[in-house]
């Protein structure tokens, strides 16, 4: 089963928010609906990142999982962009 990343640039965290919480709720979204295998934050151009990593029958079916993992995180935090990528062998491609 195919490898899919969502990939979501974060702005500022919403008032009384935790931002701390941003990625396990995203993580415990697509939980509900995928397996999860991997998480992580990160700064990238100055940006924090959460990024979820899943899988997914096909890019049909990893749309809503991402969809479920930006909600989840924008309860948290301003959602600035949103990748979705899907593994390609030893590279990670946009899925559009």
């Amino acid at each position: 089963m195919p490898s899919y990343r969502v990939v979501m640039t974060l702005g500022r965290v919403h008032p009384g928010a935790d931002a701390q919480a941003v990625l396990p709720r995203a993580a415990e979204a697509v939980e509900r609906l995928a397996v999860v295998e991997a998480r992580n934050v990160g700064v990238v151009k100055g940006r924090g990142q959460a990024t979820v990593r899943f899988e997914a029958a096909d890019d049909a079916g990893a749309r809503p999982v991402a969809a479920a993992a930006v909600e989840a995180a924008g309860s948290q935090a301003e959602i600035l962009e949103v990748q979705l990528r899907r593994q390609a062998g030893t590279r990670w491609t946009l899925v559009r």
